[in-house]
């Protein structure tokens, strides 16, 4: 915690002041929130990026952050909100994981040399590491589109142009257990990043999600109800009774790897309007879900859609 500090503090003081949050609400978000807030004060703006879909807890979460608060949305290059839905519908479906994503619009609609499309497809000398795992080579004929542009789009798009406009440069609250690609990049970097292509600050690069949830209970913070209870098991593990991650609602990244209900089937009972308009066909203004999902095999009903049972008088089983 003492290194996290430190690099808080020399972010700030290297760029005079002139730094932001990039804030979501969610757990690591909010630690880091009340991290910056001890060691800096009030001034630095928490910036949210309302995509849309976002759980609607997390909204009103977001918008009760502590201090300086900037809510910012996607907008096109005319200054108009963009929506997940004209994403998808220009992009594709964010399925499976940004890398996988990456390589199938690659192999898509990439103007790619023989050399790296071989490579994608079958490695090379040095082994299969980048190549598209035989298991997804399915979504390369699919009657749909597979990107992962949303994130860049919805997300990243709204702070990158906040930065532009504002001259600060952000804090961002990610942490070791986020995904092969950001570990990977926090090795070579560390903390902070003063030059390149991207200039941010991640001073929880190297905690893991125990480190966040111990940090939420011993300082006793609040995190948003979508979370439920934080508790610890016989062996002192602490682990969260309601959704582990809070991403955009309707984002299929990773969802093949959890067991049932996931994701979507929680959301049938726990946001019923929401997944209405996630399953509801495209032509008919909806997102399209079902098609993607049932494509790769993911399922997204459940008995209790049909009043046969509840998926949450399930006995809760601990990690």
């Amino acid at each position: 915690m003492k290194l996290t500090k430190t690099r808080i503090q020399e972010w700030y003081e290297n760029h005079n002041g002139q730094v932001y949050l990039s804030y979501s609400g969610g757990l690591d978000s909010t630690v880091l929130l009340h991290l910056i807030r001890e060691v800096i004060g009030n001034d630095v703006p928490a910036v949210f990026s309302n995509t849309g879909i976002e759980f609607p807890e997390i909204v009103r979460f977001a918008r009760r952050a502590s201090g300086e608060f900037a809510e910012i949305y996607p907008k096109d290059k005319s200054g108009k909100r963009i929506s997940f839905r004209e994403v998808i519908m220009n992009e594709g479906y964010p399925l499976v994981s940004k890398e996988t994503a990456i390589k199938v619009r690659k192999l898509r609609h990439g103007n790619l040399s023989p050399r790296y499309r071989n490579y994608l497809l079958n490695g090379d000398e040095r082994g299969k590491f980048g190549m598209l795992p035989k298991k997804w080579r399915i979504l390369l004929d699919a009657p749909f589109d597979t990107s992962e542009k949303c994130c860049d789009i919805i997300k990243k798009g709204p702070f990158h142009m906040y930065a532009k406009e504002t001259g600060r440069k952000p804090f961002i609250g990610v942490t070791q257990d986020e995904g092969f690609m950001r570990a990977h990049q926090y090795a070579h970097t560390g903390c902070n990043i003063y030059d390149g292509k991207t200039v941010k600050s991640q001073p929880l690069g190297f905690w893991t999600k125990q480190d966040v949830l111990r940090y939420v209970v011993e300082n006793d913070l609040e995190i948003c109800s979508v979370y439920g209870d934080i508790r610890q098991t016989p062996c002192g593990e602490y682990y969260l009774t309601g959704e582990q991650r809070t991403g955009c609602m309707f984002c299929a990244f990773g969802a093949h790897l959890e067991d049932e209900p996931n994701r979507f089937q929680r959301m049938s009972v726990t946001h019923p309007k929401h997944y209405e308009l996630c399953m509801r066909p495209l032509e008919q203004g909806g997102i399209g879900m079902t098609v993607p999902l049932d494509y790769i095999g993911i399922p997204y009903d459940t008995w209790e859609a049909h009043g046969q049972m509840s998926i949450f008088d399930i006995p809760e089983v601990m990690p």
